[in-house]
């Protein structure tokens, strides 16, 4: 995980927003300080995307999301959280980014992907049930 992709909504919860991108770096500490730092504002939820395979298995990468997700809730403790399939995220943002060719790995080294990917992550994840009832317990 060398990019964590940010998404949040827009005010009224109704579009997902493209929020940034934290560049991961040596220390996990040092990287959920920096991303407290990021989202300045109320946090009322958080969703991760979750790495399955397309039969639904854990894929390698699950233990280390469940590693961020465990720091994460120390630094969130009343905060909800969920995960969200990402499977085929990136496919998705590479096509959201019309990155292809040569200009791919330039898109991809900013961490355009990774923040258009937690986009569509959180797309997904406002068209759940989970969601749908956060939204309506907040009157949004």
């Amino acid at each position: 995980m060398k990019y964590v992709g940010v998404a949040v909504t827009d005010p009224t919860w109704n579009f997902p927003v493209i929020f940034g991108t934290l560049m991961r770096r040596d220390s996990i500490t040092d990287d959920l300080f920096r991303l407290r730092e990021m989202l300045d504002f109320e946090v009322a939820a958080i969703t991760l995307g979750y790495p399955l395979r397309a039969d639904g298995s854990e894929g390698s990468f699950t233990p280390v999301v469940r590693g961020f997700e465990r720091r994460l809730k120390e630094l969130y403790p009343d905060v909800p959280f969920f995960r969200t399939d990402e499977f085929q995220s990136s496919n998705e943002a590479i096509e959201i980014k019309k990155a292809r060719g040569r200009g791919y790995e330039k898109i991809k080294k900013s961490g355009a992907i990774d923040s258009a990917s937690a986009a569509v992550i959180l797309e997904r994840f406002m068209a759940t049930k989970e969601f749908i009832n956060l939204k309506k317990e907040r009157n949004l």
